[in-house]
């Protein structure tokens, strides 16, 4: 048996040294994906720490890959983010925040590095970074994404190409104040 493999069989058992390691293993990754949507430090803790806790109260959920454990947790991580940022009152988009996608080029010359799309990205409206994140970072397909939040899939795409051009603009106005 794997290591891995060792600690969810500590788990189901309720192993306090096994369910710190499985934290431990899991911790980051879970903690990332809140964060990308959430934007936000301490409710991406908060998320993460919820989502460790009810996969470590519920030994149902666990799975013994590795990878598959992974991604149903950042998945729980990141639904999770989603609802909190609906209970927000800032999440309605309004067409005047962006300007349009046609007016913004796409070949602006610049070459920006993930640090700064990332730091860009922290600063979009709540929808658009829930949009970018969950499609750039988390891979998510523009009909999951109307999925999860409830919205047409053009819908999607749409908000998707404003947040780009939101961001392009942003990091663009950073460069030519360098």
């Amino acid at each position: 048996m794997s290591n891995y493999g060792n600690i969810v069989k500590g788990v189901r058992e309720r192993d306090a040294q096994s369910q710190m390691m499985f934290y431990d293993f899991f911790i980051r990754s879970v903690y990332r994906s809140a964060y990308s949507i959430a934007g936000n430090e301490s409710e991406a803790e908060e998320i993460a720490q919820d989502t460790m806790l009810k996969v470590l109260d519920r030994t149902d959920l666990l799975n013994d890959d590795a990878g598959a454990m992974e991604r149903v947790m950042r998945r729980m991580a990141v639904n999770a983010a989603i609802d909190l940022i609906r209970r927000r009152k800032d999440f309605v988009l309004s067409g005047d925040e962006v300007p349009d996608p046609e007016d913004v080029e796409d070949d602006d010359g610049y070459d920006f590095s993930v640090e700064e799309i990332k730091e860009g990205i922290a600063l979009l409206p709540d929808a658009y970074r829930s949009i970018l994140s969950l499609r750039l970072f988390e891979e998510v397909s523009f009909a999951e994404i109307s999925d999860m939040l409830d919205i047409k899939c053009s819908t999607a795409r749409v908000q998707y190409t404003r947040g780009i051009a939101k961001l392009r603009s942003f990091l663009i106005k950073k460069k030519s104040y360098v």
